[in-house]
């Protein structure tokens, strides 16, 4: 298989126009309680499965339908294991692979070479279409909620209706990219136990980073998610409010919701699952591995003192997973780190899936 090259996450440059152009949008300004409405529970909309489309002899794609998405259908793509069936007496445990800022569920099969990784596992790999920047949440939308509901959809529907039809188990393990990292951490600390193992690479793992030295601020990533979903960013959480929308020190507007969206606000809910981060510094200096080589090497996690400036968005990322390795080590949470020279793409996740592979498998029994 030939795999593209690119970005899961927001690229540098185009991420900074978008997130300047985000600013132009209109504004969409709401109090209300912060509690999320009984609406948006999996019974009252739930996920059904449209279409199946057999891709080849291991991957399959479901294409589910739920007004939950705002979207017509969204797609799943499964990875099998080897004598996997509808109709067997068994079930299989899964990884659940997240995408990043402006992906779907093609990249991680697009992008790295995760067929030949679980090619001899006896486990389900799952990985669901949400939308390019769904922070993979329940949108506030003005203070309305309602769809799309992508929390509640993923794991109150998608989960679900695999574990009935499709034969996944009920041991699981997380892993996503980008904002796909910050989804597989928060998804595991709001929900204890769903999930065995949980791995962010390159996770956006604090929405409310602020750049010490006026680089690339965390709310500048849901900015620019916007417009590359064209639409209000505003949707999706509200707005973050000081520092970063006003000067006044006690307008937080819907901060709230931005921490309870957080990993580094949940760090102490990840206690006893094993955990798995790594970023990089924004420096780019090639990745110093490639499929087929041995299993990368602990050398690479050289824990570099500061960021560079290669690469905008894995320098924000940097200053993020820094401040959530602290804090799990000041709250005696543990967790693996490979902190390394490096930008914000698909070889250096690859590398790291790779990484932390045994890790995810073990804690699942695959």
């Amino acid at each position: 298989m030939v795999h593209r090259a690119g970005h899961g996450g927001f690229g540098a440059r185009a991420a900074r126009a978008l997130a300047a152009l985000a600013l132009l949008l209109p504004v969409v300004v709401a109090q209300t309680a912060r509690a999320e409405p009984a609406e948006a529970r999996a019974a009252d909309h739930p996920a059904r499965v449209v279409k199946e489309v057999r891709v080849d002899d291991r991957t399959l794609d479901l294409a589910v339908s739920s007004p939950d998405t705002e979207a017509l259908i969204k797609w799943v793509r499964l990875l099998l294991p080897e004598h996997w069936s509808k109709d067997a007496s068994r079930t299989w445990p899964t990884l659940w692979l997240l995408h990043g800022g402006t992906g779907n569920h093609l990249d991680w099969t697009a992008n790295t070479h995760v067929e030949e990784l679980t090619a001899d596992r006896d486990a389900i790999v799952v990985m669901p279409e949400t939308s390019g920047c769904s922070g993979y949440s329940n949108w506030y939308n003005g203070g309305k909620w309602g769809a799309p509901a992508w929390e509640t959809y993923l794991l109150d529907q998608v989960r679900p209706l695999l574990e009935r039809d499709y034969r996944a188990g009920t041991r699981r393990a997380v892993a996503g990219l980008s904002m796909g990292g910050q989804g597989a951490l928060k998804f595991t600390a709001a929900h204890p136990g769903l999930f065995s193992a949980a791995a962010s690479y390159s996770g956006a793992v604090n929405p409310l980073y602020r750049s010490p030295d006026g680089g690339f601020n965390g709310p500048d990533a849901v900015k620019a998610g916007g417009i590359a979903c064209l639409t209000d960013w505003r949707r999706v959480w509200g707005e973050p409010g000081y520092p970063f929308d006003t000067d006044d020190p006690a307008d937080l507007r819907q901060q709230w919701l931005w921490k309870r969206n957080s990993p580094l606000e949940h760090a102490a809910e990840l206690a006893g699952t094993p955990l798995y981060l790594s970023y990089g510094n924004g420096a780019e200096k090639g990745v110093g591995w490639k499929w087929g080589d041995p299993r990368p090497s602990a050398a690479r996690c050289t824990n570099p003192a500061a960021h560079g400036t290669d690469d905008q968005i894995e320098r924000a990322v940097f200053g993020m997973n820094q401040q959530l390795r602290a804090k799990l080590a000041q709250l005696g949470v543990p967790a693996t780190v490979c902190a390394s020279t490096g930008g914000h793409t698909w070889p250096y996740w690859e590398r790291e899936l790779v990484a932390s592979f045994p890790m995810l498998m073990k804690a699942i029994g695959a």
